[in-house]
């Protein structure tokens, strides 16, 4: 009988063996297709920033050239990126201090990584270059960026696509 039982028992384990081993294996397959699945939809390029923004800026920045005082400021962008890497567009700012620049030119550069954020670097004339960090937001339909450097520009700018 002893070894009747332990037959018995032993098939028991293995049952309960297979069972977790099965078990684990759908959790794992079911994990994978789900990871997958956010990795599609999140898959930046490039090419994920094209076509025509409206942007609207807010922050502060020094109100001139050193040793100017900083200055609240606002200001709204329209903005083409051509999927390459190249962007351009116009930019109106008023500063509190400084007052209103308008419809100035602004050219620059960016990059898009895989998880949707990105760098851009921009130039508009009278101002310092700028290097901006950014996030794609809603299959790239809207962008939020921040003034990384200089660091005396502390400016946030929320984009939508047109």
């Amino acid at each position: 009988m002893i070894h009747g039982k332990r037959i018995h028992r032993t098939r028991q384990i293995q049952y309960r063996e297979m069972r977790m081993l099965k078990s684990v294996s759908i959790l794992l397959a079911v994990g994978g297709l789900l990871a997958a699945g956010k990795a599609e939809g999140r898959g930046c390029s490039v090419a994920s920033l094209k076509g025509d923004y409206g942007f609207a800026l807010l922050g502060t920045r020094p109100s001139g050239p050193p040793p100017a005082a900083i200055e609240q400021m606002i200001g709204v962008v329209l903005a083409h990126f051509d999927g390459l890497g190249h962007s351009t567009g116009t930019d109106n700012i008023h500063g509190s201090i400084s007052g209103l620049s308008p419809d100035r030119p602004v050219s620059g550069t960016y990059s898009v990584s895989e998880d949707c954020t990105g760098t851009m670097r921009l130039a508009a004339a009278g101002a310092p270059p700028l290097e901006l960090r950014f996030v794609l937001v809603d299959n790239g339909t809207e962008i939020r960026a921040a003034v990384m450097s200089p660091a005396t520009v502390m400016v946030t700018a929320n984009g939508r696509k047109l």
